[in-house]
């Protein structure tokens, strides 16, 4: 009897209802059951970075005006305006085309040309006014001093009447008209040695009051008979 199975015979298939051959079956191999990835730690978008200012634009400034420059940094005009001068004060003609020339050679704008000039004027209205000021402080200080002066200060009304009644006493209205000008001038009429000096003067000057001339006095007999309008147009008349 031969190995070999009959065909309907159940040692002749296999499982599945195939049947069985003579070949070996080839054995297959189970895959192996790949291991799955160890899940990854998910990680949040990255930020961007903003730039810096020095990146794009400067600080405060936004982008269409980045690296624009202002319209008074554009460099010297081809000719200067003329320039605004301080309230009460002029430029001297003659020394303006100096200082344009200068100006240009800086390569100056007009509005950066204005502003040296601005400054300049400042510090020369300051120089030239500085004086005048501390002149009129030191007149103001003198009054004060008389006004305080034990000896004349509580008599200032009759030390200018005498003073005045001393310069008029003069005789000449333009003297003493120029006199007192000159006094206000200089400030000599707020000078407390000049007002002490001169009310003393004037006191020499206008103590007392000459005595009026008038016509002799008449002599006559005793008992004698009093004369006429006659005897005194002509006196010889007996």
């Amino acid at each position: 009897m031969s190995d070999t199975h009959l065909a309907n015979s159940p040692e002749a298939r296999l499982p599945s209802g195939e049947l069985k051959t003579n070949a070996t079956p080839a054995t297959t191999i189970e895959e192996a059951p790949t291991e799955a990835p160890a899940p990854t730690e998910a990680k949040p978008p990255a930020t961007p970075t903003p730039p810096t200012p020095s990146d794009t634009t400067k600080q405060g400034e936004t982008l269409l005006n980045e690296k624009a420059k202002p319209a008074e940094l554009t460099g010297a005009p081809e000719k200067y305006a003329d320039f605004k001068a301080p309230e009460g004060y002029e430029f001297r003609a003659e020394t303006m085309p100096g200082a344009q020339t200068l100006f240009k050679e800086l390569n100056l704008s007009q509005a950066g040309a204005q502003r040296l000039v601005d400054f300049h004027a400042a510090e020369l209205k300051a120089v030239m006014e500085a004086p005048a000021k501390q002149w009129e402080d030191m007149r103001a200080k003198w009054l004060e001093e008389v006004r305080g002066d034990p000896e004349l200060g509580g008599k200032l009304d009759q030390v200018k009447t005498t003073v005045a009644r001393a310069i008029d006493g003069l005789g000449d209205q333009k003297l003493a008209r120029e006199f007192r000008q000159a006094m206000d001038f200089t400030g000599a009429g707020n000078n407390p040695a000049f007002i002490r000096a001169f009310y003393k003067l004037a006191q020499k000057v206008t103590e007392g009051h000459a005595v009026t001339g008038g016509s002799p006095s008449e002599v006559k007999a005793p008992n004698a008979p009093p004369r006429t309008v006659a005897h005194a147009l002509y006196p010889n008349l007996k």
